[in-house]
């Protein structure tokens, strides 16, 4: 008997291993080039959304799609289309049974038309619709550093499918760091079903590794050993009652620094993280569906726990943010009910509009 979303998981995996290949072929002539010019992460994010979308539209025509990008960027600089256009059109996968499975835009326009299936989409709480995040952490993809290519199914609103590749990523001693990279191979990837567990593939370049089951996650045994992962660089949080928090348990804050939203679940999954927690530094402050969609479900799959500051489950049919949620707790089992009980105590003082996203 077939698994549920067998197929679906299939293609995600092997769209996102297509896309980390580009990605990383962009990312090996970013040393010869400023670091003011942010052209190759905008080049490597249309071309990489484009052979994600072409991938699962030729197989699952009736799904929709959600990503950051539209295409009205290439439609005004031929130079840019044109050199996003031989990256989509020169990426295959080196084993080319797996490569056949992969449909790619056959012309220029079709390839923009794809892009605008990502960029103009607008989720929803029914249906079935994929979000992407192509590179996500790009401001750490042109230094060389940590960033990943995120792929998810949604359907009426939950996670369904996850798959996060982490092509820079080579653990340090268990710990995910920004200058820990894989230089000669893809990194790793993360992939999950509802109630089907997560596995984790190591990958060398173009070749799958054998998938392995992740073993359920557990929280450190101590609270003053809470392995607490963030990123100062953002503005888009309160750290300083994060920090206040890590404080009443005597743990280090962060213990595990890292850009990108995705990476940050990679270092809970798999970098030995305890807890991830975003408080919206104000009313203005949103979290994007591309920015979560996949890596919750990978980290829940595993047996950690995702609810906003309110203790409800994350709504990704919202919109294109998450717009029904307050903030954000990620923690290992036994690390959110730590939160849980001493957040109260850590928001009482702020009014309620200021934590809303």
């Amino acid at each position: 008997m077939t698994t549920p979303f067998a197929r679906e998981r299939q293609l995600a995996e092997l769209a996102v291993l297509r896309a980390s290949i580009l990605t990383k072929k962009v990312l090996s002539t970013v040393s010869g080039i400023s670091k003011a010019d942010a052209s190759p992460v905008t080049i490597a994010d249309f071309a990489a959304q484009a052979l994600l979308i072409s991938a699962l539209r030729s197989v699952f025509p009736d799904d929709a799609f959600l990503g950051e990008e539209d295409s009205e960027a290439l439609r005004n600089d031929a130079v840019l289309r044109d050199r996003v256009w031989e990256l989509v059109s020169s990426t295959k996968l080196a084993d080319p049974d797996s490569g056949e499975l992969l449909a790619s835009p056959a012309s220029v326009e079709e390839m923009l038309d794809i892009i605008d299936l990502g960029g103009r989409g607008q989720g929803g709480p029914t249906g079935r619709f994929w979000v992407m995040d192509p590179i996500d952490g790009t401001a750490t993809f042109l230094r060389g550093e940590q960033y990943a290519v995120s792929l998810a199914l949604i359907e009426n609103g939950r996670e369904i499918v996850g798959v996060l590749g982490c092509p820079n990523l080579r653990l340090d001693e268990g710990r995910v760091k920004e200058t820990s990279v894989d230089r000669e191979g893809l990194g790793i990837m993360l992939s999950a079903v509802k109630g089907q567990g997560s596995s984790i593939r190591f990958l060398t370049s173009g070749e799958f590794g054998l998938a392995k089951p992740l073993e359920e996650l557990k929280a450190s045994p101590h609270l003053q050993d809470m392995h607490i992962i963030d990123s100062l660089q953002s503005k888009s949080s309160k750290h300083e009652l994060v920090h206040r928090l890590a404080d009443t348990w005597g743990a280090p804050f962060p213990s595990t620094e890292v850009w990108s939203s995705h990476i940050r679940y990679a270092a809970l999954i798999v970098g030995g993280g305890d807890l991830h927690l975003r408080i919206p530094a104000s009313a203005a402050s949103k979290m994007y569906v591309w920015d979560h969609a996949g890596a919750q479900l990978i980290f829940s799959e595993a047996g950690g726990k995702v609810t906003d500051l309110d203790g409800r489950p994350i709504d990704f049919g919202a919109g294109r943010d998450l717009n029904q949620n307050r903030g954000l707790i990620a923690a290992r089992q036994g690390a959110y009910e730590a939160v849980m009980e001493r957040l109260p105590g850590v928001l009482q003082d702020i009014p309620s509009q200021e934590t809303s996203s």
